[in-house]
């Protein structure tokens, strides 16, 4: 059964009533809703699904007509009878597709629907089959395996079984083919969650340096690692942050992607950050130092970005991560994880060298200790070995 609710700001929320589905959804102020003259069963509501996705692209791209609900209706002719006395049963990747819409109804971040719900929508459809069994659920899952990494492909099995789950109240499917299915084992070894060492972080900077194509990137990777800026915070960082007298800096925004994922420089938008205050300010050390009063332009805009992309525009972290960090790392023969990595190495090193818990969450820019001693507790507990 429809739990009915009231729609939330971007939502279309379907609701019965008389045992009839309706949708009803907020547009500016005003609060509309719409009898789709259906009864409540599992085919029609996938109908309404596809009726309140084509809402919600009108509403985004401007087209919606408060006056003209009605196009909205579906058109119930003597055929649409016998089709519901007997309903084809809906393809899995359009069930996909309704669940992406339920998802980002339910405030899934546009970066998340384009970074793993996108793509595993992809690959659905180039599998070509839908997946009415077990035997199919294992073999996608296998096909997925063979083209990912055991942390991705594990990511993606647990968003299926997800979409299983959801889809088995609504009728569209009788049971979750995924459940049953075991993750990989994966390597703690080649964790990318796995800090740099101090001797990987010195052959690192030592390699980019002097890299022919890259060495454009050395000092943003610099401030990654001596920093533990998250990348969109350093991305972001204008001159007008740097207080060279006092040897600071202030972490007050991000430059993110933009709610839809797009990761280029034109489409990023500015946030702030995460920290109560909103701010934190974070000791330059020498090297750091030297290395942005060098990198000053006489005439600096405080309010320009202190690194951009050799096309001089902000910098797509995307094409930074897959291009410059990933190919470094192939080069000075080191593990590679991703450049969010360099801020984990900093907090671990942090801690290593006796930097508290509070210091450690301040530098990092979380609210309290919680996450941090959850991550790095088993490095501050680590009891001292005894000599007999």
């Amino acid at each position: 059964m429809v739990k009915n609710r009231r729609a939330e700001k971007g939502e279309v929320a379907l609701w019965v009533r008389g045992e009839k589905l309706w949708l009803r959804w907020r547009f500016g102020r005003q609060q509309h809703q719409l009898s789709l003259g259906l009864d409540d069963s599992p085919y029609n509501r996938f109908k309404a699904q596809e009726v309140s996705k084509q809402i919600k692209t009108d509403i985004a791209y401007g087209h919606f007509d408060p006056a003209d609900l009605k196009r909205y209706k579906p058109i119930l002719r003597s055929a649409d009878l016998e089709i519901d006395l007997n309903p084809p049963k809906p393809t899995t990747v359009s069930q996909f597709e309704a669940f992406i819409n339920h998802r980002q109804s339910e405030g899934t971040s546009g970066q998340a629907i384009a970074s793993r719900y996108k793509p595993l929508l992809a690959n659905l459809k180039r599998f070509e089959r839908d997946i009415e069994d077990e035997d199919l659920a294992r073999k996608f899952v296998d096909v997925l395996r063979s083209r990912q990494s055991p942390r991705i492909a594990n990511q993606n099995l647990t968003l299926l079984k997800s979409f299983a789950d959801w889809a088995i109240p609504s009728g569209q499917r009788e049971a979750n083919l995924f459940a049953s299915i075991k993750p990989l084992k994966v390597d703690k070894s080649q964790s990318r969650d796995k800090p740099f060492t101090q001797d990987e972080i010195v052959r690192f900077l030592a390699t980019i340096k002097t890299d022919r194509y890259y060495h454009c990137y050395h000092d943003l990777c610099m401030t990654l690692f001596y920093l533990g800026l998250r990348p969109s915070e350093a991305i972001g960082l204008r001159w007008k942050h740097v207080d060279f007298t006092r040897r600071q800096v202030t972490i007050c925004e991000s430059l993110s992607r933009s709610p839809e994922g797009n990761t280029a420089g034109y489409a990023r938008q500015r946030k702030g950050v995460k920290t109560s205050d909103g701010q934190r300010i974070l000791d330059l050390r020498d090297k750091l130092y030297e290395m942005l009063l060098g990198r000053k332009p006489v005439d600096a805009n405080p309010e320009g970005l202190i690194f951009l992309s050799p096309t001089n525009r902000a910098i797509n972290d995307h094409n930074f991560s897959q291009r410059v960090w990933r190919g470094i790392c192939k080069k000075a023969k080191i593990d590679y994880r991703p450049p969010y990595c360099a801020r984990h190495s900093l907090l671990s090193h942090l801690i290593e060298s006796g930097a508290t818990l509070p210091q450690t969450a301040y530098v990092a820019g979380h609210r309290d200790t919680r996450m941090v001693a959850e991550t790095y507790g088993h490095m501050i507990n680590r009891p001292k070995m005894i000599d007999f």
